[in-house]
């Protein structure tokens, strides 16, 4: 073998050059004088470095072949990705179209139910009002129980239509279940509740109402509401002033639903009005709802005489709720502004009972506030119970004037 040839085996040894490549190599550098002329006709090597470049550069091109498909298999796997994402997604915005028609649907419903309330009346005194002209649906409603275009705004509250009456619902600020700070004073965890409405409005309507509710739950374990005479939890009334009953309208009393009994038999310690007072290391519950008209809603929680760590206590305060409406005072009324608490909206002459015995005609401006001088205006009109009496005049000949009693 000749030193050419011999350089070119090593060369294709050190590059790896594949078989079929290198016998077309060594075939052109052999190749006879009168072929010669077709070769030239092709970049012909001029030695083995010319050669080695060309076979540098062919591998160099073959390299970059396979890195060109490796690329395009790598983007062909991504399409495949792509086109399962997007089926995917083709499943997922159906999904969502029907989820949003629906919701549409019921929305625009709700709509028109609320655009049917207010239509048939201008912002109503309650829900029981609502249910009254025959709005059936529960959900969010305007009432205004201080009356139409005075005092407060309207108020937004939830209207419960599958209770009867319908019940008119007020939210706050602390409806979910909470559980107690430790600290060992009495009364030393405080809680106020902040209402969806303002106190006049909820006043108002509570002065309107049936009945009225609170429910408030207290769920403990070895804490008691109060222990050794000394109150550790109460709530405060709209007064202001410190209630400590957790059920119906006990002002003035420590009680609990389990002792509304005489022997209070329903509580795990019959000798107490409340569970939570028997300090159990057991969960206990303690719950009810406050009926008091005069002292809801409840504006304030306070708890208190937690001071070992295996001690735990949580409250729940739902909603002010009220229902149906108030009974008309006896007729006539005392007062403009009680004739307004019985619902009366309209300005105009009333017969009052002011004063025993008799009954005097007054003039109620409706539209102002109980507080303004011209909200109850006297005319001077009296009528007796017993006897009323008339002045009667001849205008045609001079006549004495006789007081005449019928």
């Amino acid at each position: 073998m000749g030193v050419k040839e011999k350089s070119i085996t090593e060369l294709i040894k050190m590059r790896a050059i594949p078989s079929l490549l290198v016998v077309a190599l060594i075939a052109s550098t052999e190749c006879s004088s009168e072929n010669k002329h077709v070769l030239n006709s092709v970049s012909k090597p001029k030695g083995v470095k010319d050669l080695e470049e060309m076979m540098l550069t062919m591998m160099a091109k073959i390299e970059a072949l396979a890195s060109d498909n490796a690329q395009l298999k790598l983007h062909n796997e991504q399409l495949t990705l792509d086109i399962t994402q997007l089926k995917r997604n083709e499943v997922h915005m159906k999904l969502e179209g029907e989820s949003l028609k629906s919701l549409i649907e019921n929305t625009v419903e709700d709509r028109l139910q609320y655009l049917e309330a207010i239509t048939r009346q201008i912002t109503p005194p309650t829900c029981a009002t609502l249910g009254n002209l025959g709005v059936t649906r529960t959900g969010t409603y305007l009432v205004d129980p201080d009356g139409v275009l005075r005092g407060e705004p309207p108020i937004k509250v939830l209207c419960d239509m599958e209770t009867d009456p319908a019940s008119t619902i007020i939210h706050h600020d602390s409806m979910e279940n909470t559980e107690i700070d430790h600290c060992p004073d009495e009364g030393c965890y405080i809680r106020n509740i902040n209402y969806d409405a303002s106190m006049k409005q909820m006043q108002a309507l509570i002065e309107q109402s049936e009945s009225c509710e609170q429910e408030i739950r207290y769920e403990c374990f070895s804490a008691p509401l109060r222990a050794s005479n000394i109150d550790y939890a109460w709530w405060m009334d709209r007064h202001g002033e410190p209630q400590y009953y957790w059920v119906g309208s006990h002002a003035g009393e420590h009680l609990c639903s389990c002792g509304l009994t005489d022997d209070s038999i329903e509580c795990i310690d019959p000798d107490l009005p409340c569970n939570c007072d028997a300090e159990a290391p057991l969960e206990e519950l303690d719950e009810g709802a406050i009926t008091n008209g005069t002292a809801l809603p409840i504006t304030q929680l306070r708890f208190g005489g937690l001071q070992f760590d295996a001690q735990k206590a949580n409250h729940t305060l739902r909603g002010l709720v009220c229902r149906g409406k108030a009974a008309s005072p006896e007729n006539p009324a005392e007062s403009c502004s009680s004739l307004r608490k019985a619902g009366h909206a309209h300005s105009g002459y009333y017969l009052i009972n002011t004063k025993e015995g008799r009954l005097d005609v007054v003039f109620c401006r409706m539209d102002l506030e109980d507080t303004d001088a011209d909200f109850q205006l006297d005319t001077g009109g009296r009528i007796a119970e017993e006897s009323v009496y008339f002045n009667v005049y001849r205008t045609n000949f001079i006549l004495a004037t006789k007081s005449t009693s019928i």
